[in-house]
């Protein structure tokens, strides 16, 4: 329960006594780990909220954009109430401990916005990547039987399928996230996914930003280290675990130069029955001065037309959209993923996809339709979960703002304020939910239908 005194006095210290509720001090007393918690709490308190949940003179504002929310960090008692478990004592200890919200002497104004940071901070829902979710684009059956009919990101996959894959090992990938490191987290699914690669396809691995410090006097040599510690070539276990086991995050993000030096690479070992794919995986943008988004649109341009797709790691909104434009530029995919489970899903779908079209002369057409029905089921998943986890916040938070209305005489005007922005909040996100629901829908389904009328005007046409 400390944790929920230390949400309380981060709200506004100056106008909010901390003090422990009777029910706080009988947990305290009856052992001494919730101190240790406490103290956990206590670290972690300073960079539980981005600047998006406002601090400032003006008040308390839940996110307007379901872009921003996204990358909320997740309520205290997020977890618990999504596996409902947080008991009826609990609900009511987070209720005592607003008591000293309302016994306060601040502006009703000032107790509305309390009220909502510590609903916000106790309640806050996981969202799902729903804003940045890409459909995969039509699948070209133009040559069905005269190539060799491999496709990734819509497009034809030649016989040399060219892997690159560039990470980054800037010292933000240091930070920690559900108890690994990202740069942990991408090691391992960067294994998991060359591993699966089909025997054909050769893989490279590129890496920056894994030398200097992230100081200003090593900022030239930290941009300057960028190094293929694999070589272009069919996967070997052994030598890639070594090579990618030996990676420490330390520097500064290099990913204009990164890709053109791949770029370079891959244009030695390319030639006209060659497919170039790189993979771009970074937590954040461009701090070498580079423009990334030339760099990838001058490769998209290039001889040798290499699908670029971006995977943003546990990214905020303002990186999310950098990373989200290199991709672009190319023609390429965005992926926003906030977990590992995401990362390694995301690499799956890739192989899944290039295995896939390699053995396509021996699948049924009805497989191109299935990988884009794919799509319209992830998209109707993410909207349930975005609908689902915004509702139970929006239950959760009304419910604990009820519950003080009954039982500590909150005043009217306070309680209308923070129900109407509550109200307000939920509304706003589930229209721009509904909005993006609609659009990539429709995406969807007009890819589906000009697919099937391809697949049908083949059929015809060679039987």
């Amino acid at each position: 329960m400390l944790l929920l005194v230390v949400i309380l006095a981060g709200c506004n210290k100056s106008d909010i006594p901390v003090e422990k509720t009777k029910v706080v001090e009988e947990t305290v007393e009856s052992s001494k780990d919730h101190e240790k918690a406490a103290e956990d709490t206590e670290d972690k308190e300073q960079v539980l909220w981005p600047d998006a949940f406002q601090r400032s003179k003006e008040g308390f504002s839940f996110p307007a954009s379901l872009a921003v929310a996204e990358n909320i960090q997740k309520g205290i008692w997020w977890e618990k109430i999504e596996h409902d478990h947080l008991t009826k004592e609990e609900e009511a200890a987070a209720v005592e401990t607003l008591q000293t919200v309302i016994k306060g002497e601040a502006s009703k104004e000032e107790k509305a916005d309390q009220i909502k940071r510590f609903v916000a901070e106790t309640y806050f829902p996981d969202l799902p990547s729903m804003s940045t979710y890409t459909p995969r684009g039509k699948i070209n059956l133009e040559e069905v039987e005269s190539t060799s009919n491999i496709k990734l990101n819509g497009r034809e996959l030649k016989e040399n399928i060219h892997i690159a894959i560039i990470l980054d090992a800037s010292g933000s990938m240091k930070n920690v996230q559900d108890g690994k490191t990202l740069m942990e987290m991408a090691k391992e699914s960067i294994e998991d996914f060359a591993s699966n690669l089909p025997d054909k396809a050769k893989v490279s691995l590129t890496i920056y930003g894994h030398k200097g410090t992230g100081s200003e006097a090593d900022k030239k040599l930290s941009c300057s280290s960028i190094e293929e510690i694999y070589p272009l070539s069919t996967y070997d276990a052994d030598i890639f675990a070594t090579e990618l086991e030996s990676i420490a995050p330390s520097g500064w993000t290099s990913m204009a130069a990164s890709l053109t030096q791949v770029g370079e690479k891959l244009a030695v070992e390319s030639n006209e029955e060659s497919t170039n794919v790189i993979y771009l995986v970074s937590d954040g943008k461009e701090t070498c001065d580079g423009n990334p988004v030339e760099a990838a649109k001058q490769l998209a341009d290039s001889n040798i037309n290499p699908i670029i797709n971006v995977i943003g790691l546990a990214v905020q909104s303002e990186d999310a959209n950098e990373l989200q434009k290199i991709a672009e530029s190319a023609e390429g995919r965005y992926i926003n993923v906030k977990n590992q489970q995401e990362l390694d899903k995301e690499f799956q779908e890739s192989n899944n996809s290039i295995q896939q079209w390699i053995d396509w002369h021996r699948q049924n057409t009805s497989e191109a339709i299935d990988q884009l029905m794919e799509d319209k089921q992830r998209l109707m998943d993410l909207n349930e979960q975005t609908v689902d986890r915004l509702m139970l916040f929006l239950r959760h938070a009304k419910q604990t703002l009820m519950d003080l209305n009954k039982t500590q005489d909150l005043d009217q005007e306070v309680y209308n304020i923070v129900f109407e922005d509550l109200e307000n909040f939920y509304n706003t996100m589930y229209r721009e939910k509904d909005e993006l629901y609609t659009a990539k829908f429709k995406t969807i389904e007009e890819t589906y239908n000009s697919t099937k009328s391809e697949i049908d005007e083949t059929y015809n046409n060679n039987f």
